[in-house]
C-alpha cells in the first residue's frame, strides 16, 4: 500500500519543539521519558526528597479539604452537547456512581449549541458554589483561541479530572456508500473524481474533531488541510442523535465519531467504519484499518474532562475530584470504558496532570490554527 503523509505533522512537530525547549531550559538534568538519568548529586537528591515530601503533604491537605466538604443538595454537570453524542455518553454511566459516592442527586444538563460554547456560557453564569461543573474538551481550547467563547476559558475555568481520551473513527453510511466506495482508499479516490459530491457530518466544525478529520482526509487526498472542503462538504449537526439519524438515512456519506457513539449502528450494519485515527488498530474493531497504516498522523483524539469555575471552593473541587476518581475506578465504569475502547489510551488524570496537558494543547492548537489561517 502506498504511504502518504499529512502536510503538517502537528503533534509530532510540537512534541519535538517542546522537548527541545525543555532541554534548553533545564540544561543537562533529566527530563523524564525513556532517557537514562545520571546518578543524582547529594543536593539534587535532597531536593527530590523535599519535593516528594511536599507532594505527600499536598495530597494529605487535599484529602483533608475534601473530607471537610459536605454535599447538601443536587450537583449539576453541564454537557455542552446534545443527548446521544460522545460527551453525553461519557457522563451518563458516571452519573449513578457519582450519586452514590456524593450522597446527593447528580443531574446531567445538556446545553448544546455553538460548538460547545453555549454550555460554557451557561456554566459561567451559575454561582461558583461547588454545585455546578461542566464537561470540557479540546474544542473549548480551540474556541477560546479563536475568541469565539463568551468568556476566557483558560482564565475562568480550572480542571478537576480528565476522564477519557478517545480514538476517533471515520464511519460511512451503508446506504450512502453503495456503488461508490467500500473502504477509505476508494472514498478518497471517489472524492477526487467527484469534488463536493460527498458529505461529512460533524458536531463541532471548529474543534478537535475537525482537526483530525481534515488531517486524515488531507493525507488521503494528498492536499492541504485548508483544501479538504474543495473535495468533501462539511455539514454541521447540533446533536449526536440527529447526526446518527442522518447517517442511517443516507443523507450524508461519512462522519467523524467515537466508537462508543455508534457501536450499535455498526453492529446493526447501518454504519460501516472506514478507518480509525490511531497509531494502531482499535481493540474493539481489530479489522478496521488505522491511519498509522497509511502514514497519516491524525492521532489527536478527543479527551473529555470535568471543569469548574476557577473561584469554586477548593474543598468542593477536591471532594468532587476524589469522587470522580473512585467512580472512574469502579467496575461498572471500567466495563463501560472497555466496551467503548477508551482503555486503548490513557484516560484518567488528576487536576495537576490534566492542567499540564491543557497547557500543551493550547500551544499545539494555536500552531494548528495559525497554520490553517484561522488566527494570526
Amino acid at each position: 500500500m502506498k504511504k502518504r503523509s499529512v502536510m503538517k505533522r502537528l503533534a509530532m512537530t510540537m512534541a519535538v519543539l517542546m522537548t527541545a525547549a525543555a532541554a534548553s531550559g533545564c540544561g543537562s538534568s533529566s527530563g523524564g521519558g525513556s532517557t537514562t538519568a545520571a546518578p543524582a548529586a547529594p543536593a539534587a537528591t535532597e531536593a527530590a526528597g523535599s519535593e516528594a515530601a511536599g507532594g505527600e503533604a499536598k495530597e494529605a491537605d487535599t484529602q483533608a479539604a475534601a473530607d471537610d466538604w459536605k454535599w447538601e443538595r443536587k450537583v449539576t454537570i453541564v454537557c455542552p452537547w446534545g443527548v446521544g453524542g460522545g460527551a453525553d455518553g461519557t457522563l451518563r454511566p458516571l452519573q449513578p456512581i457519582l450519586e452514590k459516592n456524593l450522597g446527593v442527586p447528580v443531574e446531567i444538563v445538556n446545553v448544546e449549541g455553538a460548538g460547545g460554547a453555549n454550555g460554557i456560557d451557561f456554566t459561567y453564569k451559575q454561582p461558583a458554589d461547588g454545585y455546578t461543573f461542566v464537561l470540557g474538551t479540546q474544542s473549548h481550547i480551540m474556541l477560546d483561541l479563536q475568541k469565539i467563547l463568551p468568556v476566557d476559558f483558560k482564565q475562568e475555568f480550572r480542571p478537576v479530572s480528565k476522564l477519557v481520551h478517545s480514538i476517533n473513527i471515520i464511519a460511512s453510511s451503508k446506504k450512502a456508500m453503495e456503488g461508490k466506495y467500500t473502504n477509505f482508499d476508494e472514498f478518497v479516490a471517489y472524492a477526487k473524481e467527484h469534488p463536493q459530491e460527498l458529505t461529512c457530518g460533524m458536531l463541532t466544525a471548529t474543534g478537535a474533531d475537525s482537526v483530525s478529520l481534515k488531517q486524515t482526509l488531507a493525507g488521503g487526498l494528498g492536499c492541504g488541510i485548508t483544501e479538504v472542503e474543495q473535495y468533501v462538504k462539511i455539514v454541521n449537526y447540533s446533536s449526536g442523535s440527529e447526526l446518527s439519524s442522518a447517517m442511517v438515512g443516507g443523507h450524508i456519506n461519512i462522519n467523524i465519531t467515537g466508537a462508543d457513539e455508534i457501536k450499535g449502528l455498526i453492529e446493526s450494519g447501518d454504519i460501516v467504519p472506514l478507518i480509525s485515527m490511531s497509531e494502531n488498530r482499535m481493540s474493539s474493531f481489530p479489522n478496521v484499518e488505522c491511519t498509522g497504516e497509511h502514514d497519516i498522523d491524525s492521532y489527536v483524539g478527543t479527551w473529555r474532562g470535568i471543569f469548574c469555575r476557577k473561584d469554586t471552593p477548593d474543598a468542593a473541587v477536591d471532594s468532587m475530584a476524589a469522587a470522580l476518581k473512585t467512580a472512574w475506578e469502579s467496575p461498572e465504569y471500567q466495563e463501560f470504558l472497555k466496551n467503548a475502547s477508551y482503555l486503548d489510551r490513557e484516560g484518567y488524570a488528576d487536576a495537576a496532570t490534566f492542567q499540564k496537558l491543557i497547557d500543551e494543547e493550547y500551544v499545539t492548537f494555536e500552531d494548528y490554527l495559525k497554520g490553517a489561517g484561522l488566527i494570526k
